[in-house]
């Protein structure tokens, strides 16, 4: 058996679409701000990358990894009162010292809800902007036509991605389990999901064991092994589960697309889809 895998590219160039389309009379500034290691590097470059093919021009404030919360903040109030800036991210996940300073993201420019408000409103279910990567994994499900109501989702790791993950699979109607690293008897669990990510940044975790032949499993996981990206999902799996969506290569794509959405459509209401 040879699972099908759910590239993220198709889903991504039909959303950037309409994203070209609506910066074709006026480019568009998105601000990234986070600290100088590789993963932020690698993913400042993918979105310079893939802005540049649609309108939209990044600018980074890289900062080195010894910065003080209070000068973070202090970046982070400048950037939201730049006249050109219709966008703000922050890096994610921010270490524990940093947390305090996603107050400072201004919520009309909170394009990946990381504003504590911004939160409020997914949690509420009312309009906003809800976070990209979460939102890039219901997009890739519903591009492959994947039903998720009804479903068993296990979700694997209960942070940036994890949590709000939760919020948006329970709005679509499914059945949420999240685990993390204090979960007894993780495999047996993950081996009864109908739709089963992980996003903990755990190379190679989860395995075949994870999994039943009919599971679809996505993998938002991204760590870096000797200079190397490498999802949470083993190469294995494939081979005894349904569908994959890889990392690299799966929800990356569209959580770059859905972010570039998000920032178009700024001001305007945005959902779960």
């Amino acid at each position: 058996m040879s699972a099908q895998i759910l590239y993220g590219k198709p889903c991504a160039d039909k959303i950037l679409d309409d994203v070209r389309e609506a910066t074709r009379e006026k480019r568009t500034t998105l601000y990234a701000v986070g600290f100088d290691n590789p993963q932020w590097n690698q993913y400042l470059h993918t979105l310079r990358n893939s802005g540049e093919k649609c309108g939209i021009n990044v600018c980074s404030n890289t900062l080195d990894e010894n910065t003080s919360v209070f000068t973070l903040c202090d970046v982070l109030q400048r950037v939201c009162g730049l006249q050109d800036a219709d966008g703000l991210i922050l890096q994610q996940p921010l270490p524990i010292q940093y947390m305090p300073a996603v107050k400072f993201v201004d919520v009309s420019l909170d394009v990946d809800c990381v504003n504590p408000e911004s939160v409020l409103n997914l949690y509420r279910g009312t309009s906003g902007f809800r976070p990209a990567t979460p939102s890039a994994v219901l997009r890739l499900l519903d591009f492959y036509g994947e039903k998720i109501a009804g479903k068993h989702v296990v979700i694997v790791g209960r942070g940036s991605v994890g949590k709000p993950l939760a919020l948006m699979m329970l709005a679509r109607d499914a059945t949420v389990t999240v685990c993390h690293s204090k979960t007894l008897n993780l495999p047996e669990i993950c081996k009864t999901a109908d739709i089963l990510v992980s996003a903990c940044g755990m190379p190679g975790l989860v395995n075949q064991n994870f999994v039943n032949e009919n599971a679809l499993v996505v993998d938002v996981g991204l760590s870096f092994v000797n200079g190397k990206s490498h999802g949470d999902v083993s190469p294995d799996v494939c081979e005894k589960c349904r569908a994959l969506a890889p990392a690299p290569g799966g929800v990356g794509p569209v959580t770059r697309a859905v972010l570039f959405e998000n920032l178009v459509s700024k001001n305007k209401s945005c959902n779960d889809n």
